[in-house]
């Protein structure tokens, strides 16, 4: 049989007789005709022929021209003869008696539906009223600035030309061109000619830093990086074959090649090499090779000067100020209704509503954290508005809002978790202003907020001398480019954070204190070469002497504590002895010697290597004293102390 026989035979077994069908029609007809209690109802209720009759009449008689009024017409009408509506009304009683007893039961059914009804349009509200509450996405993206620039793909070098999202695990290499790489809001690279790098963890930083994870492995070439992450968060790590580089806030530039060069250029930079540590600051620069120490020694003025400097200075500056216009502008668009608004009231209300409604701890004090956030993006569209006089209120809610919640949450823990979590995420998101800027009074209320919090990591007088570096940044910025008018009023205004640093017993950090050191001793300077300028003269001299105390006096000022300087010594001892033969341990001492050369704690370091490294075959001692001899012909120019 064949298969179109096959069908038609199954088609022929599958269809019903017509009986069947009909069968089948009159129950469906059945099943979908009116039940029969409704069609008894509409037979009681038909009126009987004669009522229709004389119904029929009555309408046919008011249709007629009559003296009567038309209400008087239509009430004569309407109104059914006494026997007729004895009739219906005994007809339909028992019908209504089911209805009235579940009457009380609608009735509640009725105002649970309200009440729900009104809770869903207070939830729905927000999402009216409010702007979404949403975290800017930071990616990471490679601009080829000019020249050859190669991605290596599938093993083979693919020449790039255009702009490209960047991810974890690429390969990137320059020959004869540059590239930049810009980390979202947290950073920007710059890659040399002749540069290879890999990436690493390009991630959003917003958390503290519980380890270091390497943002990125400089192979080989040159490298200059930028960072704007603030110090409480995870930095920017640069990762070579002898250690490690984080930049959280300032700019750096690192050579690869035998040895690693890492030269700072702008606030600080945190260096991990052979399980040693030490913070270089601006003007300071290191050589990390393996078996020699960890020694920063202090950069010429003249290096500056240098064209790759120069121009990555440059660019920093106007990276910067467009991060700090972009998360201003992020703020702002999040705001919604603004308080000079007259739907503000309304917000507000809303607001209440929706927190009144939140069911759960920690969802209530998410909640109350949203809005109080919402408080700062209120300021920032204010701000970007023109309206500054409104701007104290928002401000001053968020910060009175957070510390409410710090201290009166039932459970502390939780609160306290939350509200590291928020203000770690806010500070963040401003984190690229600095003053002088629409942003920088949002950051800073911020700051004071995020120290003034219980149990928080970041203390007052660490944020004061943050502020302080922010304050000396752009003073320093303002005076290398000759604008010295608004000098004093900065200066001014800085020395509340100015007592702080002066004070011997306040508990900023070492870090803070020589940043903070190195920063005034950069302004010095650069108000020093303005000096001859007309404009320069106009200062208080008041104010100039103030500054000028903060001249670094000569390049062998120690820049070390005896701390740093007993554990230089520690270390040198101990690689030197790790050779248990004569030669190797005079070879690894003249390695040590190299790498100590040019810094301003050379002599202390020595002096303190005389007393430490035992007399033996060797005679390190008498090595060590030479050494201080020699060291103190050249700073004398010659001339035997």
């Amino acid at each position: 049989m064949s298969a179109e026989d096959l069908l038609r035979r199954l088609r022929d077994d599958a269809t019903p007789s017509e009986g069947a069908q009909d069968r089948v029609r009159m129950r469906l007809q059945s099943r979908i005709a009116a039940p029969e209690a409704l069609r008894s109802v509409r037979a009681e209720l038909t009126p009987p022929a004669d009522a229709q009759k004389v119904i029929w009449e009555r309408i046919i008689h008011s249709l007629q021209p009559t003296a009567h009024t038309v209400l008087s017409d239509l009430k004569s009408l309407v109104e059914a003869a006494d026997g007729l509506r004895l009739s219906l009304w005994q007809r339909l009683l028992p019908r209504l008696r089911p209805i009235e007893e579940t009457s009380s039961f609608f009735r509640g059914f009725k105002w649970v539906t309200a009440v729900l009804l009104i809770a869903f349009v207070v939830q729905l509200s927000p999402r009216f009223l409010l702007a979404p509450q949403s975290i800017a996405e930071s990616q990471a993206t490679l601009l080829p600035t000019h020249g050859d620039v190669y991605l290596l793909m599938d093993e083979l070098w693919q020449p790039l030309n255009d702009e490209l999202v960047l991810k974890a695990g690429m390969t990137i290499k320059t020959e004869d061109g540059q590239a930049t790489i810009v980390l979202g809001d947290d950073g920007v690279i710059r890659m040399d000619s002749n540069t290879l790098l890999v990436l690493n963890d390009i991630s959003d930083r917003l958390e503290p830093a519980s380890e270091l994870v390497p943002t990125v492995t400089l192979s080989s070439g040159r490298a200059w990086v930028q960072g704007l992450v603030p110090a409480n968060l995870r930095g920017i790590t640069m990762e070579t074959h002898t250690g490690l580089v984080t930049v959280n806030e300032g700019s750096i530039s690192m050579a690869q090649g035998e040895t690693v060069k890492v030269e700072i250029f702008d606030r600080r930079a945190r260096v991990t090499h052979d399980g040693e540590e030490a913070t270089l600051i601006t003007g300071e620069w290191t050589q990390l090779s393996e078996g020699r120490s960890l020694v920063a020694k202090k950069m010429p003025d003249a290096r500056f000067n240098d064209p790759w400097v120069r121009e990555n200075l440059s660019r920093d500056a106007v990276h910067r100020q467009e991060i700090a216009a972009l998360q201003q502008s992020r703020l702002a668009d999040r705001a919604g209704i603004l308080p000079t608004s007259g739907l503000y009231s309304m917000k507000r209300a809303v607001e209440a509503v929706d927190l009144f409604l939140t069911l759960g701890e920690e969802a209530k004090l998410q909640k109350q954290i949203q809005y109080a956030d919402t408080r700062l993006t209120e300021a920032a569209a204010l701000i970007a508005t023109g309206q500054t006089g409104a701007v104290a209120l928002p401000l001053q809610e968020y910060r009175s809002t957070l510390l409410a919640l710090a201290t009166g949450s039932g459970d502390g823990t939780l609160a306290q978790f939350l509200l590291r979590q928020s203000v770690v995420q806010t500070t963040g998101e401003v984190a690229a202003a600095l003053p002088g800027d629409e942003g920088y009074i949002i950051k800073k209320v911020v700051l004071e907020t995020s120290s003034a919090l219980s149990d928080s990591p970041a203390k007052e007088e660490d944020v004061q001398g943050g502020m302080l570096l922010d304050a000396l940044a752009v003073l320093t910025q303002a005076v290398e480019s000759g604008n010295v008018k608004g000098v004093e009023g900065m200066w001014s205004e800085l020395e509340p954070q100015l007592a702080i640093l002066r004070g011997s017993g306040s508990d900023l950090t070492s870090d803070v204190r020589k940043e903070a050191n190195a920063a005034l001793g950069m302004l010095a300077l650069s108000l020093e070469k303005q000096e001859q300028l007309t404009d320069a003269q106009a200062i208080d001299p008041a104010v100039r002497q103030e500054i000028a105390a903060f001249l670094p006096p000569d390049e062998s000022v120690p820049t070390l504590s005896e701390t740093d300087v007993q554990a230089i010594v520690a270390g040198i001892k101990e690689r030197i002895f790790v050779y248990h033969l004569t030669q190797p341990r005079i070879n690894q001492f003249m390695r040590e010697l190299r790498a100590l050369e040019g810094s301003a704690d050379q002599g202390r370091i020595l002096r303190r290597l005389y007393f430490a490294l035992p007399d033996g075959p060797e005679s390190f001692p008498e090595k060590v004293r030479q050494e201080i001899i020699k060291l103190s012909w050249k700073n004398t120019g010659g001339t035997k102390l």
